[in-house]
């Protein structure tokens, strides 16, 4: 398989976390509406607000997933030769990258954008269970 068609799948990849982003959004607001639903139990009112700090990491998790997406659709566009030593480069110039970091191949970069999207789909996952549980107790009281 070619370097730039694996390049162009993990852009693809990373794209799905979109939507775990909007899904993330939707279970925060439902967590902000049921904060303001009177009655709650301590519990519930505990549990609910780690369903919001959690999709706050979640948030997090997901600008760094955008930014590789864009970063490799953007070398994908403008690049013949699969060597990601222009992302270095770039990085480089941008101060995005510490001072004297090595430069990583591609599995290396792989591993790195594969466990970003992990830890957003996981937080996503702990975001959604907790508010299911805030909900459960609520109808529960």
């Amino acid at each position: 398989m070619s370097g730039m068609l694996q390049v162009r799948i993990m852009a693809a990849l990373l794209r799905q976390g979109r939507v775990a982003s909007v899904v993330s959004a939707v279970l925060g607001a439902t967590a902000l509406a049921l904060l303001c639903l009177p009655p709650m139990t301590a519990v519930s009112v505990l549990l609910a607000a780690l369903s919001l700090l959690a999709g706050s990491v979640q948030a997090y998790f997901a600008v760094r997933v955008g930014f590789d997406q864009a970063l490799l659709e953007a070398f994908a566009a403008t690049q013949s030769d699969p060597s990601p030593a222009p992302i270095d480069a770039a990085l480089d110039a941008l101060s995005l990258r510490p001072a004297g970091a090595t430069c990583r191949d591609w599995p290396a970069r792989w591993r790195g954008m594969r466990a970003l999207l992990r830890g957003q789909l996981l937080a996503l996952l702990v975001q959604a269970l907790l508010l299911g549980l805030a909900l459960w107790l609520r109808w529960q009281a």
